[in-house]
C-alpha cells in the first residue's frame, strides 16, 4: 500500500488531494517586559501560501505521536530545541477543510522564557523565508497576511487563555 497523500490535477487545473492528512501546529508565546510575542515564520515562495506568515506547522510523520511531531516541526522550522518548549498544552483539533485539502490539525501551545534565538537550518530548502518573534499587537492590527487562518487562531487563543 502506498502511504503518500495523492495529489491530482482536475481538468480545470485545480489541485486536489485524495485523502485527509494529519498535521500539527504550535503557538509559541513569550512575555517580555509586559509584551506578548508569538514565534512566527514567513513561508517560502515555493510553498503553499508562499510569502504568508504562519506558526510552525506541518504534517505528522509515520510512527510519530502528535506531540513528537509538533516538537519536531518547531525544531525544523524555528530551531527551538524540544526541551526548551517545556510541557505542550493541547488546544484542540482543527478540521475545517480548505478548498483543496482536508487536514486534521492537532494544535498545541507552549510558553517559553524570553525571546529564544530562531534558526531555520532544519527546514527544507525554500520552506522558510524569514522567522521572528512577532508582537501580538502586529497580529491584532492585521499588519501581515497569514496562512491557514493562523492569525485568527492566535487571537482566539489569546482571548480565551490570557
Amino acid at each position: 500500500m502506498d502511504n503518500e497523500n495523492k495529489r491530482y490535477e482536475t481538468v480545470c487545473g485545480e489541485v486536489i488531494f485524495h485523502s485527509r492528512s494529519v498535521a500539527v501546529c504550535v503557538h509559541i508565546y513569550a512575555e517580555v517586559e509586559g509584551e506578548t510575542y508569538v514565534a512566527a515564520l514567513q513561508r517560502g515562495e515555493r510553498m503553499d501560501h508562499g510569502g504568508m506568515w504562519c506558526m510552525p506547522c506541518g504534517y505528522l510523520d509515520w510512527n510519530e505521536s502528535t506531540e513528537t511531531g509538533a516538537r519536531r516541526e518547531v525544531m525544523e522550522e524555528l530551531g527551538i530545541k524540544p526541551e526548551a518548549l517545556g510541557e505542550l498544552e493541547f488546544l484542540g483539533v482543527e478540521d475545517e477543510p480548505e478548498a483543496y485539502k482536508q487536514n486534521i490539525t492537532f494544535v498545541y501551545r507552549a510558553r517559553v522564557d524570553g525571546l529564544l534565538k530562531l534558526c531555520s537550518a532544519g527546514a527544507a530548502e525554500g520552506e522558510v523565508q524569514e522567522m521572528r518573534w512577532m508582537n501580538v499587537t502586529e497580529v491584532r492590527e492585521g499588519k501581515h497576511e497569514w496562512a491557514f487562518g493562523h492569525d485568527t487562531s492566535i487571537l482566539q487563543d489569546l482571548e480565551q487563555h490570557n
